[in-house]
């Protein structure tokens, strides 16, 4: 049984457990969070790095009161997942069909560096069945998916290039090549969000600017969902206290962006 427990609008909003790289989704009218849940690394485990065994899921419909709806998944609950890894980095989550889609990357069993895998649930809650395998011919990190007006679904990722590929009808495989996202600046990049608007292609992101070492957020824009992309520019400039990963959502919530 999972028991509510509630955040004020103060920032952060998640407050009684380490949290980053959230994506926030809209569904139902309401505004829900999936973020990453960093813990204290346990005995035996690096004590200098991200320490992630699963995941929570956070909702609000005023954006200042957030209901934490608990575990939703568990790394060592995953058939493909290295039990004791601890790397469930930055997930996404999309509706489809009235059936939700979670994505997350974590080590496999077999392997070395990120694979990729779904959980689906009939609630954007939970409870979320995982996928017996992770989506073959990916491997990377921070998964975004867009589903285009007529359904077509594509998933983006970075842990190298910014990648991205057309997704099945089911969005448990790929249907395609995969494609470097050509057009983006150099220097590194990470956490895309990729959204739709006015029949424009948008795709966020953000990047480490060669002469400055942290992290700011950029776009790029384009007229096909795989590119090539035309690099805009910076949404938000680099903080004055170095901080990274800026990962972040651009999305309408009741008549606004």
């Amino acid at each position: 049984m999972l028991s509510a427990a509630w955040a004020t609008a103060q920032n952060p909003v998640i407050r009684d457990q380490f949290s980053a790289d959230p994506t926030a989704r809209v569904f139902n009218d309401r505004v829900y969070l999936y973020p990453s849940h960093d813990i204290p690394a346990p005995e035996g485990q690096r004590q200098d790095w991200f320490c992630m065994a699963d995941y929570h899921v956070f909702s609000s419909d005023n954006l200042t009161e957030w209901t934490d709806h608990g575990v939703i998944v568990t790394q060592n609950k995953v058939p493909w997942v290295r039990p004791d890894s601890y790397s469930m980095w930055a997930p996404d989550c999309v509706c489809k069909d009235g059936k939700y889609y979670f994505f997350f990357p974590s080590a496999p069993k077999s392997g070395r560096g990120f694979a990729i895998g779904v959980a689906t649930a009939d609630k954007p809650e939970g409870p979320y069945t995982c996928a017996p395998e992770p989506i073959k011919g990916v491997m990377g990190i921070d998964p975004s998916v867009l589903i285009d007006d007529d359904g077509q679904c594509y998933m983006y990722w970075a842990g190298g290039p910014m990648r991205g590929a057309k997704l099945t009808s089911d969005l448990m495989s790929l249907d395609g090549e995969v494609k470097n996202m050509e057009g983006l600046p150099d220097g590194f990049k990470e956490g895309p969000f990729a959204f739709k608007h006015d029949g424009h292609y948008y795709l966020t992101f953000p990047w480490v600017r060669k002469d400055k070492g942290t992290e700011t957020l950029a776009y790029a824009m384009s007229d096909s969902p795989l590119g090539p992309w035309d690099f805009k520019g910076i949404i938000m400039a680099e903080s004055p206290t170095g901080c990274w990963t800026n990962h972040h959502s651009i999305l309408p919530y009741r008549g606004q962006w």
